[in-house]
């Protein structure tokens, strides 16, 4: 059985391995870890995870609102900080730090459903076998389970999830920039 601060760790060593051009793997495995430690503790935002014997084989999160979230990471003060402090020496990452909070309180944002699909990953030695598929589903049973009947996905038009999705049954409803340059597709799930 592994721990949770394990689980954790293996959330973010799958989450740098399966988008290493992401922005999210460049602030550190420790930052990532207290991320999806968070993610698991706050009430507005879930952690699934799927294991094969001792191997993690994919998770996805999900939030229904990601104010606990971000006090739930600030109620970690020391860890957050050490976790952030070779990012104090990046101006880039700083910015792109505070392009990420901007977007999720601004304006365009808001014009959507405050439930959202986080970060779906699936490692590399398991894809083809409906693991995606799988968690995406606890993922619609868990928002259905808190009465939610839609959340949003915003993922990078370059992507390839943007098919994923599309063959979940999600529609592209507009487009956003989370970081500049780099416009995102917006995509609603309804949940019967």
């Amino acid at each position: 059985m592994r721990s949770k601060k394990q689980i954790y760790r293996d959330a973010a060593s799958l989450h740098i391995a399966s988008i290493p051009s992401g922005f999210l793997p460049t602030l550190g495995l420790n930052f990532l870890s207290l991320m999806y430690r968070c993610i698991d503790e706050a009430a507005s935002t879930v952690l699934i995870t799927k294991y094969k014997d001792d191997q993690l084989v994919g998770f996805v999160t999900g939030s229904v609102g990601k104010s606990n979230l971000y006090r739930s990471m600030l109620s970690h003060p020391f860890v957050l900080i050490i976790a952030l402090l070779p990012v104090v020496f990046s101006i880039k990452k700083l910015r792109k730090i505070f392009s990420i909070l901007s977007h999720s309180s601004g304006s365009v944002r808001a014009s959507y459903p405050a439930p959202e699909l986080l970060t779906i990953c699936v490692n590399s030695s398991f894809r083809g076998q409906g693991i995606a598929d799988s968690l995406y589903v606890k993922l619609c049973n868990d928002f259905k389970s808190k009465s939610v009947n839609e959340f949003v996905i915003i993922v990078g038009k370059a992507i390839d999830a943007n098919q994923f999705y599309i063959k979940q049954g999600a529609i592209i409803v507009g487009q956003l920039q989370v970081h500049a340059g780099a416009d995102s597709n917006v995509f609603i799930q309804r949940i019967s």
